[in-house]
């Protein structure tokens, strides 16, 4: 059975885990320092899950409380478990934890990037038309365009502007990357 756990710092052995996943599944770009990873874990509006079946590590969802809605910033599911559906069995289990979502995708502009839009869309998220920009973690990097989703419903240009702010000023704070 798919269980859910929100981890704290003091979840040594699952959280070891969810860094070996985080550290092969994202491109430099996209990744925190360890150092940042750990940070963010006694943020209060930051929430890492754990999901296991049966004692089995699964994948992990960071995320971020932005006033009704969780950001997710980092999903991965373990490779060795990939196209076994655990992918929407994660989101579906994170969606009746917080209700509401939003996350970001790559600019649909090639098969991976349309397989994972359709996967999203499959599970239910709704595309947003805003010009997102999500800024850099580290300096060698630019900032680079990102497309919106959420889910259950298409968010209002206040939430979409809650939610960059929240992004810029809170999220990507340097301290925390």
């Amino acid at each position: 059975m798919l269980t859910v756990t929100r981890l704290t710092s003091r979840n040594v052995l699952e959280i070891a885990n969810v860094n070996q996943l985080y550290d092969s599944a994202f491109p430099a770009h996209e990744k925190r320092s360890y150092q940042g990873r750990q940070s963010i874990l006694s943020h209060g509006d930051y929430y890492l899950y754990y999901f296991s079946d049966n004692g089995i590590f699964i994948g992990f969802i960071g995320s971020w409380r932005v006033d009704d809605f969780f950001y997710i910033e980092h999903l991965a599911v373990s490779s060795a478990l990939r196209g076994q559906g655990y992918g929407q069995k994660v989101i579906q289990l994170f969606a009746k934890q917080v209700n509401n979502i939003i996350l970001e995708i790559d600019p649909v502009i090639d098969e991976i990037s349309q397989k994972r839009l359709r996967f999203y869309l499959h599970c239910g998220f709704k595309q947003n038309e805003y010009a997102h920009i999500h800024p850099s973690y580290h300096p060698e990097f630019k900032p680079h365009q990102l497309e919106i989703l959420s889910y259950p419903i298409k968010i209002n240009p206040q939430i979409y502007q809650r939610f960059n702010q929240k992004l810029i000023n809170v999220v990507m704070q340097p301290s925390l990357l």
